[in-house]
């Protein structure tokens, strides 16, 4: 790697040597040293020798700690290492204290071979300060010294790798060292950093030059903001749950018994470099086709006998199927949006503004998006579709062939202005991000939706992306914490961004017109996720004839974990939200898209005008409700880019209007209320990060009041939801809305916040604050707020020892919930199994009119 001038100028005038003289604040006492050559080729010269530790022998003769707990941490700076370049490794603790137990679990597994090829043979040396200063005799002699040092470790070309326990001595005196300094930038110097996470801040972190250098590794609790965030869970490997193979995986293995059959596998690793993994995997002749980023996650072609020896290496967390996925298939003025577009000054804020999603980037993960249509570029020289890329094997067009991301995206941000603007979206500013997963044919694979959600992580930041659109989605069959679409979606949640998906369009038996419940599909089952089924508002303004839609899926979700053959359910309370879904007009693709061609029908000649740059088309299905969602979460991330995915659920679901006579395994908290959102967000604080607030500290700006629970939109009044959704349960109560819940940072959802006893009965914890009440019951609502209503499924049955909904335990009214069986009075609950299985239609969106 070339090294950068302007670090180098820098370096050369103010850092240049990062050890120095400041060695003097270390505890000036002798130790003993050595450093053994055995087994290793490099020859260590005499101050490298005097000075240093030699790990990996100590590895060799197991007098090292190997601490469990810190394997992560330890795989983490196993990939920084092998992936070389300028960046040095350092590794921050809160209190400097354990640096050296992740340095030493290194040493042990370079000792045991079990790093990547590249880090196998060298040698892991310490440096030792208080020996260096012991003899030294002063600051001209402990500069000569370290000069020899790095001089000498730059000698052996980067088969030695030095831990330096405490970086930021060597970081700020005047004292210049020229060796290092050109050792760092040509490449020539491998060095591990440690440090505590104050000094490192204080010393390094603001310094953008001499930051650049390295890449940070942190242990233990994070500073400021996230501190939260990693005392909740670290999204390690105990979060597994059950046999770490997949029951379809497991079921095609049952009907091949040669095992030759080959299929295309997701495999979670433990840590996907590992030389051991690596050879069992060329062992079994299982073929690598793709690594999602940097993940431990691969996508895998093999044959089912591999699957065992895999399974019972204890190398990986999980296994699963590159899964096949689907799509799932007058805006302004029925979700209340029209009535809150033009925003006045006030609420903290000194001039009026429009809500109309400028500035916030929509990630739409479907089948690409034909970029020429008006919808996208009303009013400009260029279309607010601002990038662009294909996921799909072979196939490097980002235009959309089938018909149905174009459509998504219009009803999240389109603008067009044909027709007095009748089809303008929600978000009609937005900025775009074209992520195209499925062919012409609506069909795309998981590893493709995977290196979609990873492309998002790694480019948030470039195109402020804060909301992804997922209107397509497979059958939840692994519980939400094996799902690898599920931990990806958690991880777009812990870097700041709402990812919405669609419930899926399995309500109904299309050929019984048989009710179903527990088909939510994944990621719609994860419970950072906000879900949205799809209502029917029969093309009229007016709220009070909404009704749901039959097909939108029900839950709870069906996906599971299986121990010793038992399968045992998540049954989350799902979807979290709806929104109208039924013929919604929007932009049209191209009139080759494979959806036109084959349905003609989805246009008419009032829709269908000159030039395909300008057409609009039906379609219906939870596909076209969950954008609508989309574009309410995007104007309030405009609107405050300050509050957290979570917290813009809570707002969304408080906000919401329960419909009459429906369930909450149908419709969640209830239906998508733009007017009441907006009212209770503006009057949040937007100058504070919502991650830095305390528990229970006011979300209110000063001076202003919480504001009356209603809302009405298009002539109907109606009241708040005032209350959200936590997997089993539901919680209510104005501090929810009023006040911050540590349940609303990046990376939590609600229901971390729920305590589980011995017997599964729940209870608030703390991470939510006093005010709020908590309850089991699934109600069918009277259109009052959350709670109001009878109940559809007694208390107590969602939770059952993991195994939550079994045969013969009633559903509420009275109706046997029997898994997959169907009962007397048309009810048909099935286990997560494919639509197929089950004779129900999977997109449901190339109908014109679904009801």
């Amino acid at each position: 790697m070339k090294p950068n001038k302007q670090i180098s100028s820098f370096l050369t005038k103010t850092l240049c040597a990062v050890l120095i003289y400041s060695f003097i604040l270390t505890n000036m006492f002798a130790i003993q040293v050595f450093a053994n050559t055995t087994n290793q080729n490099v020859e260590i010269s005499t101050s490298l020798k005097k000075y240093t530790t030699d790990l990996t022998e100590l590895a060799r003769q197991n007098r090292l700690r190997v601490n469990p707990n810190f394997e992560n941490e330890t795989n983490r700076l196993i990939k920084v290492l092998a992936t070389g370049g300028l960046r040095q490794p350092v590794i921050l603790d809160e209190k400097g204290e354990n640096e050296e137990l992740v340095v030493e679990q290194l040493a042990t597994k370079i000792a045991t071979g079990d790093v990547p090829a590249n880090l196998r043979d060298k040698r892991l040396l310490k440096l030792e300060t208080a020996a260096l200063f012991s003899n030294a005799k002063n600051e001209a002699e402990i500069s000569q010294i370290i000069k020899s040092i790095f001089n000498e470790l730059a000698a052996t070309k980067g088969e030695v790798i030095l831990f330096v326990d405490e970086l930021t001595n060597f970081v700020g005196s005047s004292a210049i060292n020229d060796a290092l300094t050109n050792a760092l930038l040509q490449g020539k110097v491998h060095i591990i950093g440690g440090s505590s996470k104050v000094a490192y801040s204080e010393k390094v972190e603001n310094v953008a030059e001499v930051s650049a250098l390295f890449e940070t590794l942190n242990i233990g609790a994070t500073l400021n903001n996230f501190t939260k965030n990693l005392t909740k869970k670290d999204g390690g490997d105990e979060d597994f749950r059950g046999d770490n193979v997949a029951s379809d995986l497991r079921q095609m293995m049952s009907e091949d018994t040669t095992g030759k059959k080959r299929v295309d596998v997701i495999i979670q690793a433990k840590d996907a470099d590992n030389a051991i993994l690596r050879t069992i995997m060329a062992e079994n002749r299982v073929r690598l086709t793709d690594r999602i980023g940097n993940s431990d996650t691969l996508v895998v072609n093999l044959p089912l006998s591999a699957v065992s020896e895999l399974s019972q290496s204890g190398l990986i967390n999980y296994m699963s199927p590159d899964r096949e996925i689907k799509t799932l298939g007058h805006i302004e003025t029925t979700s209340g949006t029209s009535l809150m577009r033009s925003q006045p000054s006030g609420y903290g804020r000194s001039s009026a503004y429009t809500l109309d999603g400028t500035g916030v980037g929509i990630a739409v993960i479907d089948s690409g998006i034909y970029t020429a249509q008006k919808s996208f570029n009303d009013g400009t020289t260029s279309s607010r579709v601002v990038y662009s890329q294909s996921f799909v094997t072979g196939v490097t067009s980002t235009e959309d062939d089938y018909g149905h991301g174009t459509h998504v995206a219009s009803i999240l941000a389109g603008s067009a202005t044909r027709d007095s603007s009748a089809y303008k979206s929600i978000a009609p500013k937005a900025n775009l991000i074209n992520l195209k997963v499925l062919n012409q044919y609506g069909i795309g694979s998981t590893s493709a939706l995977l290196s979609a959600l990873e492309w998002v992580k790694t480019n948030c930041t470039t195109y402020n992306i804060r909301v992804v659109n997922v209107s397509l989605g497979t059958p939840a069959i692994d519980t939400w914490t094996n799902d690898p679409v599920c931990l990806k979606v958690q991880d777009l949640n812990r870097n700041g961004i709402l990812v919405v998906a669609a419930a899926g369009n399995n309500g109904k038996n299309f050929l019984t017109g048989q009710k179903i419940y527990g088909q939510i599909h994944s990621p719609g089952n994860d419970p950072s996720v906000l879900t949205v089924g799809a209502s029917n508002g029969f093309g009229t303004d007016s709220r009070s004839d909404d009704i749901m839609a039959t097909y939108s899926s029900h839950g709870p979700t069906r996906s599971y974990y299986t121990v010793s053959g038992v399968k045992n359910y998540d049954n989350v309370i799902k979807p979290d939200i709806v929104a109208p879904g039924n013929q919604i007009v929007a932009a049209q693709a191209r009139s080759t898209s494979t959806l036109i061609t084959l349905f003609p029908m989805l246009t008419n000649s009032t829709l269908n005008i000159t030039g395909d740059d300008n057409d609009m088309m039906y379609l219906s299905g939870t596909s076209m409700s969950t954008p609508m969602v989309s574009g309410a979460a995007a104007l309030l991330f405009q609107m405050n880019p300050k509050m957290t995915p979570t917290s813009v659920k809570m707002v969304l679901e408080y906000t919401a209007q329960p419909l009459n006579g429906v369930n909450m395994l149908e419709q969640g908290a209830g239906q998508l209320n733009v007017e009441g959102a907006i009212k209770l967000a503006r009057l949040y604080k937007f100058d504070t990060d919502f991650n830095s607030l305390a528990l229970k500290a006011t979300l209110l700006q000063s001076g202003q009041s919480f504001p009356t629970a209603s809302s009405t939109v298009g002539g109907t009044t109606f009241s708040w939801a005032q209350g959200i959704l936590a997997n089993h349960v539901y919680l209510k109560g104005q501090n929810l809305a009023g006040q911050y819940q540590n349940v609303y940072d990046n990376w939590y959802w609600f229901e971390d916040g729920i305590n589980y006893n011995s017997s599964g009965t729940p209870s608030l914890g703390s991470l939510y604050g006093g005010g709020i009440t908590l309850s089991q019951n699934v109600l069918t609502s009277n259109a009052t707020a959350m709670g109001g209503g009878t109940v559809f499924c007694a208390s107590g049955v969602l939770i059952s020892d993991g195994v939550l909904i079994s045969d013969g335990q009633i559903f509420g009214d009275g109706v046997l919930v029997s898994d997959g069986v169907l009962v007397s009075d048309g009810v048909l609950v099935s286990d997560g199994t494919t639509a197929s299985t089950n004779n129900v239609l999977v997109t449901g969106d190339n109908t014109r009119a679904m009801q």
